[in-house]
C-alpha cells in the first residue's frame, strides 16, 4: 500500500505570520518519518502546504478562483515563487536528516481544466517510488485552460494520484488539530471516524481560522470523502502534528486524530 502523507502548511510554517517557517518543528518531522520509513514496508509520498508563504499572495489576488488581468497574472508569479522557496527549504531539512526526496514542482508537469487536472505525466514520480526514493509535491499554481491559472492544494493532487496509481493508497493528513472537531473553534467534541457516505453538513465540520484560500478543514474533509467513496483509497486520517511521536505513530498504523472511511469498517 503506497502512504501519502501531507505535512500541513500550519504545521510546517506560523501561518499568522508571512515568510515564517517552523524549522524545529521540520526537523522533528524528518526524524519521525525516517524511524518509521523503510522503503520495503510501504512506498511513501510527502506532500506539503503553502502555509504562511502562498496563501498571502493568493488570497490578495484570488488566485486559486481564476487568473485573467495582468496584475493577477503577476499574483500567479507570486504564489508560484513563495510556494518554491518553501518547497526548497522543506527538501533541504527532509534530506539533512536522512531522507531520500526528490521534489516535484507541479506546475511545471500539470495541466487542468477547471481546476480537474488534465494533463500530469506520473511516470517520473512513479519511478522514484520503485528506485526507493521518496518523491514529494506541494501545493502549487498551475495553468488552466479555462481559468487561465488556478492553484492545486496538496490533497488534490494526492486525489489524482489515488486515481492514476496501481496500488492501494491511504492518505495521512499531519496538521495543527487533533483531528477534525464537531464542535471547533470550541474544541471539546473530537470526532474519531467520519464514515465516507454522511453529510459533512450533520457535524459541526467548518474552514481554518488562518488564512487558507483552498477552503481549511471543510474542504478536506470533504475530498476525502469524495476519494474513498469512489474508492481510489482506502481510508484517510486527519491528525495533529504537532504533538511529538504522532507522525510516526500514524505512518505505523497507531491511532489517532479522525479516520475517514467506508461505513463498513468498524472504528
Amino acid at each position: 500500500m503506497i502512504t501519502l502523507l501531507k505535512l500541513g502548511g500550519s504545521l510546517i510554517t506560523d501561518k499568522k505570520k508571512a515568510h515564517t517557517v517552523r524549522s524545529d518543528v521540520l526537523h522533528r518531522l524528518a526524524k519521525e518519518i525516517r524511524s518509521s520509513w523503510e522503503p520495503t514496508r510501504y512506498p511513501l509520498i510527502i506532500g506539503h502546504g503553502s502555509g504562511s508563504f502562498g496563501h498571502f499572495p493568493a488570497k490578495k489576488y484570488g488566485t486559486r478562483s481564476g487568473v485573467y488581468s495582468e496584475a493577477q497574472w503577476h499574483g500567479f508569479a507570486e504564489v508560484h515563487s513563495e510556494a518554491t522557496f518553501l518547497n526548497r527549504y522543506v527538501t533541504d531539512i527532509l534530506r539533512e536528516e536522512g531522507l531520500p526526496i526528490l521534489s516535484f514542482v507541479p506546475m511545471d508537469n500539470i495541466r487542468t481544466k477547471n481546476h480537474i487536472i488534465t494533463q500530469w505525466d506520473t511516470s517520473a514520480l512513479e519511478q522514484c517510488l520503485s528506485k526507493k526514493i521518496i518523491p514529494m509535491i506541494f501545493g502549487d499554481t498551475v495553468f488552466d485552460s479555462i481559468t487561465g491559472g488556478t492553484i492545486l492544494s496538496t490533497e488534490d493532487i494526492f486525489i489524482h494520484l489515488c486515481n492514476v496509481l496501481d496500488e492501494p493508497v491511504r492518505i495521512l493528513l499531519a496538521g495543527l488539530e487533533e483531528g477534525v472537531w464537531e464542535d471547533f473553534p470550541v474544541r471539546e467534541n473530537l470526532l474519531s471516524v467520519i464514515y465516507s457516505d454522511e453529510d459533512e453538513n450533520e457535524a459541526g465540520i467548518k474552514g481554518s481560522e488562518f488564512t487558507d484560500v483552498t477552503g481549511g478543514m471543510n474542504e478536506k474533509v470533504h475530498l476525502m470523502k469524495s476519494v474513498i467513496r469512489s474508492c481510489k483509497a482506502g481510508s484517510a486520517v486527519i491528525f495533529s502534528g504537532e504533538t511529538d511521536g504522532n507522525v510516526q505513530k500514524v505512518l505505523n498504523g497507531e491511532r489517532t486524530g479522525t479516520l475517514i472511511a467506508k461505513s463498513d469498517i468498524s472504528a
